[in-house]
């Protein structure tokens, strides 16, 4: 069991204290956790840290260092990611109303974000708009182009993809979908990392169990954990 998107009373939406969710996170046997607070510049998120501030409190708990940095692609972004163990790359605006073309805009700004930054270890919640949509319509074959484009580069850079299990309760599938996770093994994607994006106590190892059971289904054999360096454990 792991959880490798958790958030703190560090981001503006989370009120829980680090004692709290390690002692949540063991009493729900929970191995492998890493706490992954906002340094975002752009919407509703916006907030930056103190890095050095983070660093010495997630040390302090013998934590790894997580940070999830959420970008515009557009406003200055001067953040020395070095600093941090795992870096979730993320991006939340979508226009509304959410529509395929909202998908489909989202998808040309995340390219083009991964294109021009690289210092990221994991691209998060791949299909993040689907949750905000008013049926939670999956995204059409016909930007299956776009998505590939943007697996690839994920394989050729050498990230990772996260599977971010919260949308699972919703509508029993994780981030990215089914379909999306089966076009990442064809293209020999293999570099897994799973979380519940948890900002609250409740949610912390949400949808984790059948998001493991969802990725046996689809044919990986592992996922990766972070144990001073980063390692494949067999599912």
């Amino acid at each position: 069991m792991a959880d490798y998107h958790i958030h703190s009373r560090f981001s503006p939406d989370s009120e829980s204290e680090i004692e709290d969710i390690i002692e949540t996170a063991s009493e729900k046997g929970i191995r492998y956790i890493i706490i992954t607070d906002h340094y975002e510049l752009a919407d509703q998120h916006a907030n930056t840290l103190n890095i050095d501030l983070y660093r010495n409190v997630m040390e302090k708990y013998s934590l790894p260092v997580g940070v999830e940095l959420g970008w515009d692609g557009i406003k200055e972004l001067n953040i020395d990611t070095k600093k941090f163990d795992y870096v979730l790359l993320s991006h939340h605006y979508v226009e509304e109303p959410i529509t395929q073309q909202s998908y489909k805009n989202y998808l040309v700004r995340l390219l083009d974000i991964m294109q021009r930054f690289d210092e990221y270890h994991a691209l998060a919640h791949l299909d993040f708009p689907r949750r905000y949509h008013r049926t939670r319509e999956p995204f059409s074959v016909e930007l299956y182009d776009l998505i590939t484009e943007i697996l690839k580069l994920v394989i050729k850079n050498g990230k990772m993809l996260e599977v971010n299990t919260a949308t699972i309760e919703l509508y029993g599938e994780p981030h990215p979908s089914m379909e999306i996770l089966k076009l990442y093994k064809s293209l020999g994607g293999r570099n897994i990392t799973i979380g519940s994006d948890a900002h609250s106590l409740e949610q912390i190892g949400r949808g984790i169990e059948r998001g493991i059971e969802i990725l046996k289904e689809l044919g990986y054999n592992n996922i990766l954990v972070f144990d001073a360096e980063w390692r494949e454990v067999r599912i």
